[in-house]
């Protein structure tokens, strides 16, 4: 606090007026506290000082007319008080109920042999009390009165301050002002004009409980005292109105309440700190909020508040504290009634439960170091967590998100075992567009959610599980997984409001997919888009029963009719590679049959993309011709023997290749003659001849067929003798295929 040089200060000591044969009356005036509403006189009070002239009242108590009348001016007036305030006798200290023009104490330091307060209490002081620079050792009461102003400007109260239930009719200033010893008590103060307690320092309580600021008020760079909101050892605004704009800013408070306190203005608590805990439960903001790097250090409650303008907390940290309030930083069923502002905040523990989001809600960037519940909130504006951080469980369990929820980047990381669930999401809506992309869950649930836009967890990650049974309201949800990794948990289709699925490059690990009514579960996997999808050790063994029911086919997907644009398109060659994907999964979880079966989709598939490059004019003759032939060996070995897969095509062609040509041999004529007999007409056959004779063309066949040939048939026909050498190529090449089957069949 600045000084002023001490030989310009008045020290005003101990004084006794000199005694007189002839002493006055005694003022006739008389304070009685029955006849107040409020007061804190418990009992009547008789003036202690002498009557002035001729009339029964001291001069503090008459009236301006009554002192013109006796010649006593305004000045005459100050002079005696100021000089009473010397005397030793503690009751010539006191002046309840007085009436006095002004109060000069500039650069005055009061003194006295006692702690005897200066008793102005009820007093009127019609131009208010100028005391700057000066020094009060005993304590200054002006309970009840009323003052056209004060001005307190760099001046120290020893032993505090009391104005409770004062009004005062002009201006305030406290600049620098010290308080030490004792309280300062503001309660139920009316302050008309304009307040200035700008880096004023309240070493004891202070209270401003009820006051009411009717024009702007600031308290920046203010420092207060407070040990204790448990025990009321604290600085209190409690009740108190703000009906203009009051600032805050840079001011430093230990334990503070600013329960019920109304804002009428603006406010600005900006790069304030709250060592202690602090209390605005059930205050309300009528203008903007401006929280903006305040440091909570204790636990801090806004519960109940209603902010109507907007409201700011950016970069604000929410330390907690042990034991005053069960929650760091608590919101519950606090009403944001415009846009609201957590950007590059820090939070412990975090409770919004139930609170109310009119307007747009940011949070981007802020991080919660211990657990956050959002449970039962409801964001009616955009919603922003963008890269926030969740150190610890996040419960949004019936949430309500009517429009747009951005979640992009976050960082659900768990950890205190409080849920079952990392971030849970349980009864959630969704009446827009969710954006879960880049999300890292380390498990989340969903279960019993619902959804009416679509919702995007591209290139998200579950680490540990996702509990997924969320039902769609709307016309176009869609989830995106794109690139996304689920490790484990389930996905599950409720009875009714079924949700398209796309997992393009999706990875999947033990991800159970089930519809709630089994049912349904042979179209379920028809909602889930399985392209270009990497499989980690997921469970086909479970769906076997819809994929057998299907022709095992993956692909196939129903993508309605919402216009949803995919990240690939499904062309044969992401199909064959997608079914590549399943059947190594499946190889690697030894479901053989589900591995066999995913292989001859990849062929098939594979078979058309040949196709697909062969008929390509963009393409080179070579890479063409290449890829057709790659198509036609392809098909032969999809009707031979099922890409190795159908040992039963095999031995039918074993069975029937050499029996066709046993045929052309009887009835193909000259060309298919053999040194047998041959037959004209199918009617030979109803003879015994006939029917010798194609039964020997037949044995022919099949005796060239295994290669035994015994000699005694021969081809003659030029046709008959490829006919045979086919057959012998054919066994060789269908012997090759049957090996072929064998170890494709162990390799899957």
């Amino acid at each position: 606090m600045q000084q002023e040089p001490e030989a310009v200060r008045e020290v005003l000591r101990p004084y006794t007026f000199p005694t007189t044969a002839a002493m006055k009356t005694q003022c006739a005036y008389t304070f009685d506290p029955a006849n107040h509403e409020e007061t804190s006189v418990t009992e009547p009070w008789e003036c202690p000082h002498d009557t002035a002239g001729t009339g029964e009242y001291c001069r503090f108590h008459m009236d301006p007319s009554q002192r013109d009348a006796a010649g006593i001016s305004d000045v005459d007036v100050v002079d005696d008080l100021t000089q009473i305030l010397k005397e030793g006798d503690p009751e010539k200290r006191e002046f309840l109920g007085a009436t006095l023009p002004k109060l000069s104490l500039a650069y005055v330091d009061i003194e006295g042999s006692d702690q005897h307060p200066i008793d102005l209490r009820h007093t009127t002081i019609t131009e208010g009390i100028v005391a700057t620079h000066g020094r009060f050792e005993e304590q200054l009461d002006l309970r009840h009165s009323t003052l056209g102003g004060l001005k307190f400007d760099n001046c120290t109260f020893e032993n505090g301050v009391l104005c409770a239930g004062a009004t005062v009719t002009g201006g305030t200033d406290l600049f620098e002002a010290v308080v030490t010893g004792d309280d300062a008590d503001f309660s139920d103060v009316r302050f008309a004009g304009q307040v200035s307690i700008d880096e004023a320092d309240f070493q004891e309580d202070a209270c401003f409980a009820g006051a009411t600021f009717e024009d702007a008020a600031s308290f920046l760079g203010a420092d207060f005292y407070g040990r204790s909101n448990d025990i009321g050892d604290n600085t209190t605004f409690e009740g108190a109105v703000f009906k203009d704009d009051v600032t805050f800013e840079h001011s430093s408070f230990e334990h503070t309440s600013f329960e019920g306190t109304k804002f009428r203005g603006d406010v600005s608590f900006e790069n304030a700190t709250v060592t202690g805990g602090c209390l605005f439960t059930g205050s309300e903001f009528g203008g903007s909020a401006d929280f903006d790097e305040v440091r909570f250090r204790d636990d801090v409650s806004f519960a109940n508040v209603s902010f109507v303008g907007p409201a700011t907390f950016r970069g604000v940290e929410f330390e907690g504290g042990a034991a005053v309030l069960d929650d760091d930083a608590s919101f519950e069923n606090a009403a944001f009634g415009d846009d609201v502002v957590f950007r590059n905040g820090r939070f412990s523990y975090a409770n919004f439960t139930k609170t109310d989001f009119e307007g747009d809600a940011d949070f981007e960037r802020t991080k919660f170091t211990d657990d956050a519940a959002f449970e039962g909130a409801v964001f009616s504006g955009m919603m922003d967590f963008d890269e926030v951080v969740f150190d610890a469980d996040a419960d949004f369990t019936n949430t309500t998100f009517r429009r747009t929820a951005v979640f992009r980047g976050c960082e659900f990381r768990g950890g205190t075992n409080y849920l079952e669930e990392d971030a849970v999401f349980e009864g959630a809506v969704f009446g827009g567009d969710a954006d879960f992309r880049d999300t890292v869950f380390e498990s989340a649930s969903f279960v019993d959610a619902a959804f009416e836009g679509s919702v995007d967890f591209t290139e998200s990650e579950f680490t540990d599980s996702l509990r997924l049974r969320a039902s769609s309201f709307g016309e176009k949800t869609y989830f995106n997984f794109t690139e996304a990794e689920i490790a484990d948990g389930t996905i599950i289709q409720p009875e009714s409001g079924w949700i398209r699925f796309d997992m393009t490059k999706a990875t999947l690990g033990t991800v159970n997919l089930r519809a709630a009514d089994p049912e349904d579960e042979r179209e379920l996997l028809d909602y889930f888009r399985i392209c270009d999808t990497t499989f980690e050790g997921f469970d086909f063994a479970a769906h076997l029963g819809y994929l057998d029911r299907n022709d095992w086919r993956l692909h196939t997907f129903d993508a309605g009719d919402h216009g949803y644009e995919f990240a690939e398109e499904m062309t044969p060659e992401m199909i064959e590679k997608t079914y590549l994907e399943a059947k190594n999964s499946a190889s690697e979880e030894s479901n053989i049959k589900a591995a066999g079966e995913f292989r001859v989709k990849r062929q098939q598939f594979a078979r058309q993309k040949f196709y697909g490059i062969a008929g390509d004019s963009k393409e080179t003759v070579g890479t063409r011709l290449r890829n057709l032939l790659r198509g036609v060996e392809n098909l032969f070995l999809g009707v031979s023997c099922g890409y190795g897969l159908r040992l039963y095509r095999i031995t039918g062609v074993f069975v029937v290749f050499p029996l066709l040509a046993g045929f052309l041999f009887a009835f193909g004529g000259e060309p298919f003659a053999t040194s047998t007999d041959q037959l004209s007409s199918f009617g030979e056959l109803t003879t015994s001849d006939g029917l010798h004779t194609l039964m020997i063309n037949i044995y022919f066949s099949y005796i060239t067929f295994l290669t035994i040939g015994y000699g005694g048939i021969g081809p003659e026909g030029i046709a008959a003798r490829f006919t045979a050498a086919g057959l012998v190529y054919m066994n060789v090449i269908l012997a090759g295929l049957f090996l072929y089957a064998l170890i494709k069949r162990s390799e899957v």
